[in-house]
Order: structure tokens, then C-alpha cells, then sequence
């Protein structure tokens, strides 16, 4: 598990050099596939060498050849899962570091474990409803922190998973569940049918999104409580820290081939589902909150119910996904 610490003191330029040390590995193998074929298997034929023992050595070429090719492709896998994870993991500390910071202008407390106190300075003179807003304002700040811990958590935890599903014994290329990815906590190098995300990373009108998201909502007769709206932030601040192009690569679904994706991390399957009616985009994040939201709905009943916000509100655990 990533501390706050950790994260707060991270250099998410390991993530990028780790990538670029695999991608000289699958360039290594491809290159010396190339060798087989254009050094050695050429002279495995007539008339250099011909009869059983050309056709037997001209086997073990090609077989050579595509199993160079088959591990350059896992290996260029892992690399674009840890390039992924780079930036995910770069995004959550730049939320974290911009949470700690706001706080600190604003006068509160930040622990060196991260949790964010309320100074009695602070409220002393206060009427009831400037407390109220200052409270809200440091647990929102709280709620920041604490999501961009939990995100970063979940990339190290699934690029660990990946990398170990290129061992032997556990999946890896030899192993019996397949290996570079295809195992139990890797990625099978597939985006899904809506592809891969823009290459654009815009943020920061998640509110806009929520409030367009929701009267379209209420205009389809979806009962929306006038808290949901803070529901729906917390989902998106904890999945995808605000960004609508944000893929998860390394998760079970990403194993089968359906990637978590956009503000609310659907897969393409529960998105086409649950997709309204001329918002049917999975990288446009109002269309991702419509879907998110209108399945949270059907499973759970109500936003309120959403585990991961039912912990937060009865005090009884962190976030979950959902």
C-alpha cells in the first residue's frame, strides 16, 4: 500500500525509466529475431544445405523467430503499462501536492500522514454556517488527499501484478495461465471496442460535467437528491481524479480485455448499457457520468448506497470501488 508519505515524496520518472528499459529489451528481442531470419535461416536451404536435417534446423529457426517475436510484444505490453502507470501515478501526487497546498493557504493543519484538522483559529468568531462551510471545505480537501492515495495505491499494486504475471510461476511465459500480461493481474494488451483514450488529458470542470450530467438526468426522470451531486464527485475524485481520459490497465477487467475508462472508470460493456440515449461517447465525460451514475443507480438503489460511499458516510471504511 502507497502511504501518504511515499507518494507525496514519489519520483513518477521511475515509472518512465522502468518503461523505456523494456522497451530496449523487446527492441533487443525483435532485433535479434531479425538475426535468425536474415543471418542464419537463409542459409538453411539449397543450396547452402538441403535434405531432414535442413528441414528439422529450419523449424527450430522459425520457432526460435516467433517465440523472439511473441516476447517482444508481451515486454512492449509492460511498457505500455508502465508508461500508463506513470502518469497515473504523477497525476495522483500532482492532486495530492495541489490538496496539501490549497489547505495550507487555507489555514489548515496536514498531518504527516495526511489527514487535515481544522485549527480553532480558524473557526474562533465564526458564525454557525462559516464553520460549516469551513468544515466542508476541509473535508473536501481531505476527501482529495486520501482519493489520490488511493489511486496511486491501486496502480502500484496492479503494475506489481502485471509484471508478476510475466513469471514462470505464476503465469508468465512458460506458466500455465499464459504470460506478458495475459495472467491473472495483467493487461491483454486490447483497449476494448471504444479504443484508447484521446490524447489530451483535460480537467479541472468536473463540476460543469456533474451538473449537465444531472438535469439530463432528471429530464430522462431519473430521481436525483440534491446530494448527489457531492456522491458523484467523490466517485470521479477516487476512480479517475477529474481526468475523463483516464484508463486503468492493470485491473482484473483490463485481464479481460475490458479496461475501466473515463471519469467513472465504466468498462465498455456496462457502458453500452447503461449509456443514455445520444450519449453513447465513453471518453466524453458527460456521457461516462450518465452511464456511471445510471448504473450506480440500477445495482445499488441510490448514490448513498454505493459502498464506497456508504463507508464514507457510516464512518465504517475507506472508498471501494464500485
Amino acid at each position: 500500500m502507497v502511504t501518504y508519505r511515499q507518494l507525496k515524496d514519489a519520483n513518477p520518472a521511475m515509472f518512465h525509466q522502468s518503461a523505456g528499459a523494456w522497451k530496449e529489451w523487446a527492441d533487443s528481442a525483435l532485433e535479434h529475431a531479425g538475426y535468425l531470419s536474415d543471418r542464419v535461416g537463409r542459409h538453411i536451404a539449397e543450396p547452402h544445405w538441403g535434405g531432414l536435417t535442413s528441414a528439422l534446423a529450419r523449424g527450430k529457426v522459425t520457432g526460435a523467430h516467433a517465440d523472439l517475436s511473441a516476447s517482444a510484444g508481451k515486454l512492449r505490453t509492460v511498457e505500455t503499462v508502465l508508461v500508463q502507470a506513470g502518469q497515473d501515478f504523477e497525476d495522483a501526487q500532482h492532486d495530492l501536492l495541489g490538496a496539501v497546498s490549497e489547505a495550507k493557504q487555507a489555514g489548515f493543519n496536514v498531518s504527516d500522514d495526511g489527514a487535515v484538522s481544522v485549527p480553532a483559529t480558524l473557526t474562533k468568531d465564526k458564525t454557525p454556517a462559516e464553520v460549516q462551510t469551513i468544515n466542508n471545505h476541509g473535508s473536501a480537501l481531505q476527501t482529495r488527499i486520501t482519493a489520490a492515495v488511493y489511486r496511486a495505491t491501486r496502480v502500484d499494486e496492479g503494475v506489481s501484478r502485471a509484471l508478476d504475471a510475466l513469471d514462470p510461476g505464476d503465469g508468465g511465459p512458460n506458466g500455465s495461465n499464459g504470460g506478458g500480461g495475459h495472467g491473472s493481474g495483467g493487461w491483454n494488451g486490447g483497449y476494448g471496442s471504444s479504443g484508447a483514450p484521446p490524447m489530451q488529458r483535460p480537467s479541472g470542470q468536473v463540476a460543469d460535467w456533474i451538473n449537465q450530467a444531472i438535469q439530463i438526468l432528471r429530464q430522462q426522470g431519473v430521481t436525483i437528491s440534491p446530494s448527489d451531486a457531492s456522491y458523484i464527485a467523490t466517485i470521479i475524485q477516487y476512480e479517475s481524479g477529474g481526468n475523463p481520459n483516464a484508463i486503468n490497465l492493470w485491473d482484473s477487467n483490463a485481464s479481460a480485455g475490458h479496461p475501466s475508462k473515463g471519469l467513472m472508470q465504466t468498462i465498455d460493456p456496462t457502458f453500452n448499457s447503461y449509456a443514455m440515449a445520444g450519449h453513447r461517447n465513453i471518453w466524453n465525460p458527460v456521457d461516462n457520468i450518465l452511464a456511471g451514475t445510471n448504473y450506480a443507480l440500477h445495482r445499488y438503489g441510490s448514490l448513498a448506497n454505493v459502498p464506497g460511499i456508504r463507508n464514507m458516510l457510516h464512518h465504517t471504511g475507506g472508498y471501494v470501488g464500485y
